[in-house]
């Protein structure tokens, strides 16, 4: 099967099942899985689905930007990296996130399992729920007319 298409149909099952009901995505994590959310690292599955489902904020919707995947190994894994768009519900702008999977085929089974998940946010205008941050000129580099290097700084 072709890795773009596989890449793609598990990128949508994903969002669409978080979208939906978080506590769903249990069956795609095993007690060895491994999440790295905002830089906090969270093993197995009942901690993993714990953290999806304690997240401040109930309704959600992902748009996705981008989706770029490679084979790896020879057991059918597959690593995909994920851009796009997450809008709240109740919030006017969309904040901008990054997600990599790692996840391997269950030739048993005839299912992936996700093996390791890095999820970064790029936040923009932040929703009060998330907290806050600020954009700042880059103090290292020379400012010219049509130049837009900035830096995100955390408050």
């Amino acid at each position: 099967m072709d890795p773009d298409a596989v890449a793609k149909a598990f990128v949508e099952h994903y969002y669409s099942t978080f979208d939906a009901n978080r506590s769903s995505l249990a069956n795609l994590y095993q007690d060895a899985s491994m999440l790295t959310f905002e830089g906090q690292k969270i093993q197995g599955s009942a901690n993993i689905v714990a953290k999806l489902t304690s997240l401040p904020f109930q309704q959600c919707q992902h748009s996705i930007t981008t989706v770029d995947c490679q084979p790896s190994g020879p057991a059918g894994g597959m690593l995909v990296f994920v851009s796009g768009n997450l809008q709240l519900a109740g919030e006017q702008h969309a904040l901008k996130f990054s997600q990599l999977f790692l996840f391997r085929s269950d030739m048993k089974w005839g299912t992936a399992v996700l093996v390791h998940v890095v999820y970064k946010m790029a936040e923009i205008l932040t929703p009060p729920c998330l907290g806050s941050v600020k954009f700042q000129p880059h103090s290292n580099h020379p400012r010219h007319e049509h130049d837009n290097v900035w830096i995100l700084l955390s408050r």
